[in-house]
C-alpha cells in the first residue's frame, strides 16, 4: 500500500547550532507538546535522540480502531557530526494501536532567517481499505505539530535572548 509523502520545514531566526541545542532541550520539546493540548505527554532526551509521547484524543475518523484516546510517540536520531554546516537526523513517528507511521529525514540547514528544519517523509497506514483515507486525515494532524514547534521556537529563542 502506497504511502503518503510530507514534506514540512520551520525557519528560526537563530544560527544552526543554536536552534540544535533547542531541538535537543528537554524544556523545548514539552513545551512543544502542551502547546498540542495533550491528555498526557512524557519528553525523553537521550544524547542525540530525542522521543515524545503524547495522548490525544482520537479524531471521529480512527476512534473505532483506536478508542477514545491515541498515543504519537515522535523520535528524532541526529547524527553526531555536522555536515554543510547544519545537521542530519532520522524521524520516526507512530501512533501506538494503529498501523500507521511517518519514517523520514529531518535536515537543519543554514538559510531563510537563519535556519532552516525540513522534514521529509512518507506516512504510511496500514489499514486494509480504510488505509489512504486515513493517511490523507492524519497528514494534518502531524503538521500542525511542525506549526505548533514553529512558533514555539521563535518564543523560545527569543526567550533566551532575555535577561
Amino acid at each position: 500500500m502506497g504511502g503518503m509523502q510530507i514534506h514540512a520545514t520551520n525557519d528560526f531566526a537563530a544560527p544552526v547550532d543554536e536552534v540544535f541545542v533547542m531541538l535537543i532541550d528537554r524544556v523545548f520539546l514539552r513545551a512543544v507538546c502542551l502547546a498540542t493540548d495533550p491528555l498526557e505527554h512524557q519528553v525523553e532526551v537521550d544524547g542525540l535522540r530525542t522521543a515524545t509521547r503524547r495522548v490525544m484524543p482520537t479524531p471521529s475518523v480512527v476512534a473505532r480502531l483506536t478508542g477514545p484516546t491515541m498515543a504519537v510517540v515522535d523520535e528524532i536520531t541526529w547524527e553526531p557530526s555536522v555536515v554543510e554546516g547544519g545537521r542530519r537526523g532520522a524521524a520516526h513517528i507512530t501512533v501506538e494501536g494503529l498501523p500507521a507511521e511517518l519514517v523520514g529525514a529531518v535536515t537543519l540547514l543554514p538559510g531563510g532567517s537563519g535556519s532552516v528544519l525540513t522534514y521529509d517523509g512518507e506516512l504510511s497506514v496500514k489499514v486494509p481499505l480504510l488505509g489512504p483515507g486515513l493517511a490523507r486525515q492524519a497528514a494534518p494532524l502531524l503538521l500542525e505539530a511542525l506549526e505548533i514547534q514553529q512558533r514555539v521556537g521563535a518564543e523560545y529563542l527569543a526567550g533566551r535572548g532575555a535577561p
